[in-house]
Order: structure tokens, then C-alpha cells, then sequence
């Protein structure tokens, strides 16, 4: 069995099932303003900025980038403040992490004022050391910039584990020399497979965390 000092944790679709809000947020942003969409999923194929920059192209909308930008920031703020779950199991293997000593940080796309109080309400804040976004230090995840950096907010130097559920963060994360559980999410259905080889570990619930570290369960 693995022994495990120091976890990252990625946030959307690991920690939380939140993953939908971004297959959805281009629709509900459309449809509040009586605009029928012309495509789905719009942030998942364009990312966020070029989203904006479709939206502006493909639809009569008479706003500004930064108008669209503040009303999907209040979709998201709604969205995270009283809406988004943790995943099932997910305080619970937190809790035993801490109870063997491990210390935690989340390493998310998300930026971290919606993202704390989601963890927050959900009672998964309180294990975490730090919350890092990318919108923050300013590197996507197509980089390691922001596991290093958590892994140097740590201290770490052996037994760390990402854990993520993303295809892309995944292969970022083992060619930086990590080793990365990936946690299974409908999102990322479509690569699984290319997942589940290049990890070092799948597990499709939370439950399955204890067949593969030493901790001591009380």
C-alpha cells in the first residue's frame, strides 16, 4: 500500500460535483436573456475567455466582454455559495488524511472566492491548509505551476499525491513527475480510458481510496 504525507487535491469534479455548472452555464446565461443556444457545452470547448468571445460573435447581445463576464460571475457566485456538493465519501476520507497526520491543499481553476465557500459549507474547508487557483497565479493547468506550488507552500518533499479527475491536468501532473489518483467524473467520460493509463491509480467512488493507502482507519 502507498504512504501518503502530503495530498493536492483538485477541487471541480474531485472534491465537488460541480462539474455541470460549465456544461450549463452557457445555456443558463443565453436563456436568462429569452436566447434559444446554438450549441451546448460552450466553456468546456472554448474555456472561459474565448466563450465570452463566442458569445459575442455568434449572438446579438448588445453588451460589453466585461458586462457578460459580471452577470456569468453571478451565475457562478449563486451557483457555489448555495448549490454545489461535495462528492459522497469525500469529508470522510478528509478526515482520516488529518486523523494520520497528512496535510492538505486544493489546487483549483476555479477562482478561490468561489471556490472557498463552497468547500466551506460543505465542511471541507476546514482540512485544507491553503486553496490555490490558477486564476491567481495566472498559469493554466496545460503547466505544473500550480502543483509546485503547493507543493512548495508544503514543504513537501516525498509521498505527495494530485488527485484529480481532468484528462489534461492529469498528463500535466505525471509529466512533472507525480504520482495522481484520478477520481472518476461523468465529465470526463469521453477519456477515461486515456485516464486510466496514464495514472497511477482510478477509483470511481471515494470509498476505493482505502485499498490504496496505509492509513490507519478509527
Amino acid at each position: 500500500m502507498e504512504k501518503i504525507k502530503y495530498a493536492i487535491f483538485d477541487a471541480d469534479g474531485t472534491l465537488m460535483d460541480s462539474m455541470h455548472i460549465w456544461d450549463t452555464l452557457d445555456s443558463a446565461f443565453l436563456m436568462m436573456r429569452g436566447i434559444e443556444p446554438k450549441e451546448s457545452r460552450v466553456f468546456r470547448r472554448y474555456g472561459y475567455f474565448n466563450a465570452i468571445k463566442y458569445f459575442l460573435e455568434n449572438y446579438e447581445l448588445n453588451m460589453s466582454p466585461e458586462e457578460i463576464r459580471a452577470d456569468i460571475m453571478k451565475i457562478l457566485e449563486y451557483y457555489y455559495n448555495n448549490v454545489a456538493l461535495a462528492k459522497d465519501g469525500v469529508r470522510e476520507f478528509l478526515q482520516v488524511l488529518k486523523d494520520n497526520g497528512v496535510r492538505c491543499v486544493v489546487a483549483t481553476a476555479t477562482d478561490r472566492y468561489l471556490m472557498e465557500p463552497a468547500l466551506e459549507r460543505n465542511g471541507l474547508l476546514q482540512y485544507f491548509d491553503a486553496v490555490f487557483s490558477t486564476k491567481e497565479i495566472g498559469v493554466s493547468k496545460q503547466e505544473p505551476d500550480i502543483y509546485n506550488k503547493a507543493k512548495d507552500f508544503l514543504g513537501a518533499d516525498e509521498n505527495v499525491f494530485i488527485f484529480e479527475d481532468a484528462a489534461y491536468a492529469i498528463d500535466t501532473a505525471k509529466r512533472a513527475g507525480y504520482k495522481v489518483i484520478a477520481v472518476e467524473d461523468y465529465s470526463a467520460e469521453d477519456e477515461k480510458e486515456h485516464i486510466k493509463e496514464t495514472a497511477d491509480y482510478y477509483v470511481t467512488n471515494y470509498s476505493e481510496m482505502y485499498q490504496i493507502f496505509d492509513l490507519r482507519v478509527e
